[in-house]
């Protein structure tokens, strides 16, 4: 357990602790590559405080009680049952893009620096059976995730129940997050399809099945795992939709095994609320939206495929939607992405097949250098206006050094059909990230 003398008060002190963040870093680091595992099979770090666990504590697929600590080590324990770790993340991107990008402005070129995300977050478990997770945003003014969090005995595939501000789970693109994602930001068919956080319960629950005890075979070992992940949701958090109702649920199958991880996952969303457009981000977030198509809808449902394979410094991972929207003026729209990365300095993705998303890199130095390309498409009907989709071409390049990134990224789309009287463009963004 943690040893500590700091008391911390609950999750609505989320910012004074904020302040205190820089002296907990100073209680000591120490290298992950000599901390046991915890004999859940959890995270390999010794503290809270140290870079391996800041990457760590920004994926919500980390359980805290996994986290092991040193006799020596210093954490931060309240009353023997609540332990805290305390940090943030600042996002800061140069945009410069043109035409389709700027169809608001005729086209205009436009560039500038805007803060992407300035963020502080508190994460604390509840002896061995919870889990409080605040993140607020200070530059958008909302919290994006505030969740209480249920955790079973279970040790290596607990029932997990989460109630509160969270993501649902459809899509790796949406759950992985532009903190931790490939690309700066998700892609078109993702923004227009699966980009969703609201207020709900979600159940996770992740289950290992000894080969002899499989009806189907996929990955002929004890290393693969199936995921399932079921919520009701309500109150669109970003506000990037109109949803007063969603049912969502994916299920997944993955294994990691001597460096190698393959995917696949199957989510199902049913939604109601208000409809009446079909316009994704075109991957730069200070560029207008590309509307493809106006339906009138009051229902929505989405089917959303998704599969991924790494192979040391090699990463290949592919997504497709569809969506059925009805009411007075019905629609459908779907599309794709297919993503390739190749880590320069020898450096690897990792996969965590009991939640089915993608880990931290696995670093070999201080430097960790990635190429990448991304092509996407975009498409969306209305039973009035006919149809229009959206292309992109996206390639870039991330470099991580400890807990700061930067990242720059090259988009060139166009549509079938002029969009504001725009039909192509380009555009370029670069990100510097710093997590604590």
């Amino acid at each position: 357990m943690f040893r500590g003398t700091k008391v911390v008060g609950a999750g609505f002190l989320l910012a004074p602790l904020l302040f205190g963040a820089a002296a907990l870093t100073s209680a000591g680091e120490q290298s992950s590559e000599e901390n046991p595992q915890s004999e859940d099979g959890g995270s390999r770090v010794a503290t809270l405080l140290d870079t391996d666990t800041t990457n760590e504590m920004h994926d919500d697929s980390t359980l805290l009680r996994t986290v092991s600590v040193l006799e020596d080590e210093t954490g931060v324990e309240f009353f023997n049952a609540l332990r805290i770790w305390v940090g943030g993340a600042v996002q800061y991107d140069y945009h410069n893009f043109d035409r389709i990008f700027s169809n608001r402005d005729d086209g205009e070129r436009r560039e500038g620096g805007s803060m992407r995300r300035l963020e502080g977050i508190l994460r604390s478990s509840l002896y061995d059976w919870g889990e409080i997770k605040a993140q607020y945003d200070f530059d958008a003014g909302i919290f994006r995730d505030l969740y209480l969090r249920w955790v079973s005995d279970r040790p290596s595939t607990p029932l997990i129940i989460t109630i509160g501000n969270q993501k649902e789970p459809i899509g790796m693109d949406q759950l992985q997050g532009n903190k931790q994602g490939i690309a700066h930001e998700r892609s078109g068919p993702t923004s227009a399809f699966g980009n969703w956080r609201g207020l709900g319960v979600r159940l996770h629950r992740a289950f290992q099945v000894a080969a002899a005890d499989r009806p189907i075979d996929l990955f002929d070992d004890d290393a693969a795992f199936v995921t399932t992940s079921l919520g009701v949701f309500t109150e669109d958090i970003e506000e990037s939709h109109d949803t007063d109702l969603a049912i969502t649920g994916r299920v997944t199958a993955g294994r990691e095994r001597d460096g190698v991880g393959i995917h696949a996952g199957l989510a199902l969303s049913y939604r109601e609320g208000v409809y009446d457009r079909i316009s994704p981000r075109p991957e730069v977030q200070e560029a207008d939206r590309i509307n493809l198509a106006n339906p009138a809808a009051n229902t929505q449902g989405i089917v959303a495929l998704e599969g991924m394979y790494n192979k040391g410094p090699w990463h290949l991972q592919a997504e497709a939607y569809y969506s059925d929207y009805g009411g007075r003026v019905g629609g459908y729209g779907g599309g794709g992405y297919l993503l390739a990365g190749w880590f320069v300095t020898g450096d690897s993705w990792g996969y965590n097949p009991k939640w089915g998303l993608l880990a931290s890199p696995a670093s070999t130095g201080a430097l960790s250098v990635e190429l990448f390309g991304r092509l996407s498409h975009t498409r969306g009907e209305d039973d009035v206006n006919g149809w229009n989709d959206y292309v992109s071409t996206t390639v870039g390049a991330n470099f991580w050094y400890h807990s700061l990134r930067g990242s720059v990224n090259v988009l060139y789309g166009e549509s079938r059909e002029p969009v504001g009287g725009q039909e192509d463009g380009w555009a370029v963004s670069v990100r510097a990230q710093y997590l604590f």
